[in-house]
């Protein structure tokens, strides 16, 4: 009989590594699939909105409609419209956008995202930049792709921690295919969505999703740069110090926009309490169109204004005024109810920042140095500086440019101008934002709060146990059953000896013969365990720790009598209480 138990216990353990082959199979095929989705939604995000650059952009709408150029003035206008019109109808979508509203999904609802959010954010942004706004797709495309991410979690049916992770992967694959670039697709979700809080299993589901996306997205979109940069001289020692003045202009440009952008929400919140959508968006969208009669390449997305810029089709005041209303513009239609991101602006700020800085320098002082690699270093530097989010800024202009020689100037001027707005701002802009709506995003922030409250608060004591001694055929019931999926295997004193789940039993339910000799403890895994004077803040990390979604409560860990058990669902909604009841962590 021995030799038969030690048999069957080997044949156990090998259907145990299968299984666990088949996780990564399955982990490897889902990360697929949000690829490929992710890449397709921000496709379809991309030839929608190219649809409705060549109906509206100035240059081309005089040729197709044949009129006259003062119209152009009549093209944001009519887009305000229709996007106060979505916005009044729908107040609780519209304020869920951009990577804000994702960042929030994952903190606090293990990254959910209804459908009907995903299809409303994928046709706003398409009509404010469509029709002129100056705002970017990246904001739009990285809701597009978590979106995604979160929905194909719903159809399978996935757990909540891999619903996280594939709704933040999502978001990072949509950023690769947007910009063909997919390491600057993976640094964004670990940057961004993740707050810098990643683990080995959620950077192998990045890599693969961006991967894949950005496949897609060169098979059906092409390989051709979003912005043509001409031949430049590689930057020599001398010309340092110059990346070190555009380090700072970069943080002073970025903290010019923020300036403006509160002031102007101040303005429209606290001073003249405006709520009404039409009056928040169409005076701007008016004055908007009566500059764009004269200055017409601050329309939409602006690639081609900086690859004018790039290519020296400027002069230097002509770009000093375009970074100026650029710089307006961008902040005030973000405040008024617009859609869009923050990345090509941002881009397009520091194109324009960089030609006017290098332009300035070379006048002032006689000095040589290349507007192009200013350009370039400065798109870094701003995108790290208005975003908070220095290596995926550094990554995505390396992946534009496909040439190391810009690198090392690149990582001066971001790393310059990203501290010089943290050190003013206290915080990312992301963490900010979030903490304006109450929820604090610093590494363990949640920890903090939850360290407020004791296990012993939130036990349970409806758990479910059986003796290790159990059969087989006696446990199935008991499990299929369980209002919680596990159920606990404990000694004859009622100390704990492990937990058994579902899909522990599954390779056992094959094998009828095998059925029959089992027993609860052969199939019991080892299970952590809190006590009830522990912080929940501790059972938090050990949920984590083992992606799990309850964990036992014992006596003490000296004798192991399980008195009850607490849950993640448990947990969120206590936290969620805090929030709600006015308790914050500072920053």
């Amino acid at each position: 009989m021995k030799t038969t138990r030690q048999h069957i216990m080997g044949l156990l353990r090998r259907l145990g590594s299968q299984s666990e082959i088949y996780k990564y199979i399955t982990y490897i095929a889902y990360s697929m699939i949000v690829g490929v989705f992710s890449g397709l939604g921000a496709i379809l995000f991309h030839f929608l909105l190219d649809e409705m650059r060549i109906l509206f952009e100035p240059e081309n709408m005089s040729r197709i409609f044949s009129v006259e150029k003062w119209s152009i003035a009549l093209v944001p206008v009519a887009g305000g419209i229709i996007i106060a019109s979505m916005n009044r109808a729908f107040p609780g979508i519209a304020k869920k956008r951009g990577v804000t509203s994702v960042i929030k999904s994952i903190l606090l609802n293990n990254g959910l995202i209804p459908l009907k959010e995903t299809v409303f954010h994928l046709l706003a942004p398409i009509i404010s930049i469509g029709t002129g706004v100056p705002l970017g797709p990246e904001g739009p495309a990285a809701k597009i792709g978590s979106g995604i991410g979160s929905f194909m979690c719903q159809v399978f049916r996935l757990s909540p921690a891999d619903m996280k992770m594939y709704t933040a992967a999502g978001a990072g694959a949509a950023i690769a295919a947007v910009f063909n670039a997919p390491i600057a697709g993976v640094f964004f979700g670990i940057e961004v969505i993740l707050l810098n809080d990643i683990r080995n299993k959620q950077l192998g589901g990045f890599v693969i999703a961006s991967v894949i996306a950005s496949l897609t997205s060169r098979a059906m979109l092409g390989d051709s740069p979003v912005i043509s940069i001409p031949a430049y001289r590689f930057p020599s020692l001398a010309d340092y110090p110059v990346f070190i003045i555009l380090g700072v202009m970069c943080g002073i440009v970025s903290l010019a926009f923020f300036f403006v952008s509160r002031a102007y929400g101040n303005l429209l919140d606290k001073k003249l309490r405006v709520t009404n959508p039409y009056l928040r968006l169409l005076p701007l969208c008016v004055v908007f169109g009566l500059v764009l009669i004269c200055c017409d390449e601050i329309f939409g997305l602006g690639y081609n204004t900086m690859s004018r810029v790039i290519n020296g089709q400027f002069s230097g005041e002509r770009a000093a005024v375009l970074l100026a209303l650029k710089i307006v513009f961008i902040a005030l239609f973000l405040r008024s109810g617009a859609h869009g991101g923050l990345f090509a602006p941002a881009l397009g700020i520091g194109v324009l920042g960089g030609f006017v800085t290098s332009a300035a320098l070379n006048a002032a002082f006689g000095l040589h140095t290349d507007p192009v690699v200013c350009s370039l270093a400065s798109m870094g530097g701003v995108l790290a500086g208005i975003n908070s989010i220095p290596l995926t800024s550094i990554m995505l202009v390396f992946e534009l440019t496909n040439d190391y020689r810009i690198v090392p100037p690149l990582m001066l001027v971001s790393v310059i101008s990203y501290l010089s707005v943290l050190y003013v701002n206290k915080g990312s802009v992301y963490a900010l934002e979030l903490h304006e709506e109450g929820v604090n995003v610093s590494r363990y922030a949640d920890h903090n709060l939850l360290s407020r409250i004791k296990v012993g608060e939130l036990m349970r004591k409806d758990y479910e146990a059986v003796p290790k001694t159990m059969g087989f055929r006696e446990l199935m019931p008991v499990l299929i059953d369980s209002q919680y999926n596990d159920v606990f295997v404990v000694d004859g004193d009622n100390r704990l000896e492990g937990v058994i789940s579902i899909r522990d039993i599954r390779k056992a339910l094959l094998d009828s013969d095998i059925a029959d000799i089992l027993i609860a403890m052969d199939m019991a895994s080892p299970a952590p365990s809190v006590t009830g004077d522990d912080t929940v803040s501790a059972a938090v990390m050990k949920l984590d720790e083992y992606d799990i979604e309850n964990i036992p409560v014992i006596d003490s860990h000296e004798s192991g009598i399980i008195l009850g058990m607490i849950t993640r669902h448990d947990i969120m909604r206590a936290y969620n209480r805090l929030l709600e009841s006015g308790i914050r962590v500072k920053l």
